[in-house]
């Protein structure tokens, strides 16, 4: 499966150049979308000072995904990694193949060798009084007693997602129940050994839920969630309020929650 999403990103547009780093201290992705001036205020807002300041003080794995972006945020972007995250590897599409085949890209093409992955969608980033040394000592300190780390929230199941969970490569014989812990999919920290464990994201995740299915994933195998959102925005609006930015429409169904079980 993974080498039909590469081609159909290959006959979509979809490049990268690709830069080598090894014993990266975090492998930072961002993931930027759509081409109206709201999604090029936000390219502006997540490539902040902050961001900028671990790239200069740490050997950062970095990786930006370019989703049917507009051509301002485009330039944007690959103006600002010239000057400030020369080592980044970018990847484009000039379709929209939605948030996760393009996560799935940006985490498999190659190794990633830091310890952990920094996930931010483009409507959050970095607090702008955040202190990255710190912060990233701190995140370091928190994925040794977890596997996840985020805005913690709660989320029922809907539709026949129950029956999905029991039909994924990962489901390790607990009942799904009513509710599901998980982070918010906006911004996320992760090892990686474990989303190299179970392959994450699976090539059947397309655009809602991911997030979800991911802390479900979690409880199945006695992985611990923690919350931390410290020096963060968080899907945030212009003043930092977590859960405020305008949401982008999608009409798709939550991942499993139309499944149908083959008799």
């Amino acid at each position: 499966m993974r080498a039909s999403v590469t081609s159909q990103l290959l006959r979509a547009g979809y490049w990268f150049t690709a830069h080598m780093a090894d014993g990266s201290a975090a492998c930072i992705c961002v993931l930027f979308y759509g081409s109206d001036d709201y999604c090029f205020k936000l390219a502006q807002r997540v490539l902040n000072e902050p961001l900028r300041q671990l790239a200069e003080k740490h050997d950062i794995d970095f990786r930006f995904a370019l989703n049917d972006v507009g051509a301002r945020t485009k330039q944007f972007v690959l103006r600002q990694s010239s000057l400030f995250f020369p080592s980044a590897e970018i990847f484009e599409s000039a379709v929209s193949v939605l948030k996760y085949p393009m996560m799935r890209q940006l985490l498999s093409l190659r190794p990633i060798t830091a310890p952990f992955v920094i996930w931010f969608d483009d409507d959050s980033c970095l607090a702008p009084d955040n202190e990255p040394e710190k912060w990233l000592a701190r995140i370091s300190a928190q994925l040794a007693s977890c596997a996840v780390a985020g805005s913690v929230r709660r989320s029922r199941l809907v539709g026949t997602q129950a029956d999905w969970i029991k039909a994924q490569a990962w489901y390790n014989g607990k009942e799904p129940q009513p509710y599901v812990t998980f982070v918010s999919g906006s911004w996320w920290v992760a090892r990686t050994d474990v989303l190299s464990r179970f392959d994450w994201p699976p090539s059947n995740l397309r655009q809602r839920g991911g997030d979800v299915m991911f802390g479900e994933l979690c409880r199945q195998h006695d992985l611990s969630v923690a919350h931390f959102r410290d020096g963060v925005w968080i899907n945030a609006n212009d003043a930092g309020l977590e859960a405020a930015a305008p949401r982008r429409k999608s009409d798709e169904l939550p991942v499993g929650a139309d499944y149908t079980t083959c008799k």
